[in-house]
């Protein structure tokens, strides 16, 4: 089967069999359009899966690395792809080759190829405890109370439950206000358990935003339709977040408190699992926090502190 076709079959298997958001499937589609064109531009014709090796991964993941494409909103500037961008475009690809092997498209499996990563993310966005005290007042003391504690919610389980930016989305009243502990599909169609205590506020806060949402929106909650993290605009009134919103409520929140460093939900994760190595929690606990399939993970995610390095030092002392 040639490649592009596979790819046209495989957006359809998305969008309809996994029900995907029309969203991702666009952004899908853009992964793949780069993919199918470096591949046609090397072999100068159309390749069918089974010709396609390993090397051809790594050329172009080296490829995303030193080229520059135009921007979404700008055709007259390039840029390059973030590190990011990167890893989600070879996370992507590969996804798509499990599948090929997995419905007999091709022989060959790549759905256990590697990630190539040509530079570490040595700069990692961390906030202090401060910093998340004054992301949560500011959350509190805005005008429209049901967006004030939906934003403090998300803020709070990012903190304290660790979750990933799409975890957080998917999030529904039932998970988190059945008892001090949820379960979450991961990875793979992996279950994990999420634990919060009493401290976090997570549970009183769902409490409250699920019933103004009842009594403010109108919203009528059942299975399919229990999400906690929903616009509060007028026009997506009581839709699920995008991906998007939630960079746009971090953005709001980081310039109100003149934060001038690059912030996403994914640093309240790093700060997490920051603190804990700096209270001397085990790398190893911190891995299963995290659900790190490899420790190697864990230690780009974490940076401990030369303080603490220092103090560790110390402890050799003979006297």
């Amino acid at each position: 089967m040639d490649l592009d076709i596979a790819i046209q079959k495989f957006l359809k298997y998305r969008l309809y069999i996994q029900k995907i958001h029309k969203n991702t499937i666009s952004i899908e589609k853009w992964v793949f359009k780069r993919f199918n064109e470096f591949i046609f531009v090397k072999y100068s014709r159309i390749v069918s899966l089974d010709e396609i090796k390993l090397d051809d991964f790594i050329e172009y993941a080296e490829f995303l690395e030193t080229a520059e494409f135009k921007r979404w909103k700008n055709n007259a500037k390039k840029i390059k792809l973030s590190y990011n961008t990167q890893i989600i475009h070879q996370h992507k690809i590969r996804t798509f080759f499990k599948w090929c092997h997995l419905s007999w498209f091709m022989e060959k499996d790549f759905g256990e190829m590697p990630i190539w990563k040509f530079k570490g993310n040595k700069n990692l966005s961390l906030l202090s405890k401060e910093e998340i005290k004054q992301f949560i007042e500011l959350a509190k003391n805005k005008k429209n109370r049901i967006r004030g504690i939906r934003d403090e919610l998300l803020f709070r389980i990012a903190y304290f439950t660790w979750l990933r930016r799409n975890e957080i989305l998917n999030l529904t009243f039932k998970q988190i206000l059945s008892d001090d502990q949820f379960q979450i599909v991961w990875k793979m169609n992996k279950s994990r358990t999420v634990f919060f205590d009493d401290d976090s506020k997570i549970k009183q806060l769902a409490l409250e935003l699920r019933y103004l949402y009842q009594t403010k929106l109108n919203i009528d909650f059942n299975d399919q339709n229990d999400f906690v993290f929903r616009s509060t605009v007028s026009k997506y009134h009581g839709e699920k977040l995008w991906r998007w919103t939630i960079f746009l409520i971090i953005k709001d929140y980081k310039e109100k408190l003149w934060i001038k460093r690059r912030l996403t939900i994914h640093s309240f994760r790093h700060t997490f699992a920051t603190t804990l190595l700096e209270n001397w929690a085990n790398l190893f606990e911190v891995q299963t926090l995290l659900w790190h399939s490899n420790i190697s993970s864990t230690q780009i995610y974490t940076h401990i502190s030369t303080t603490k390095l220092k103090e560790c030092s110390q402890l050799l002392h003979l006297s």
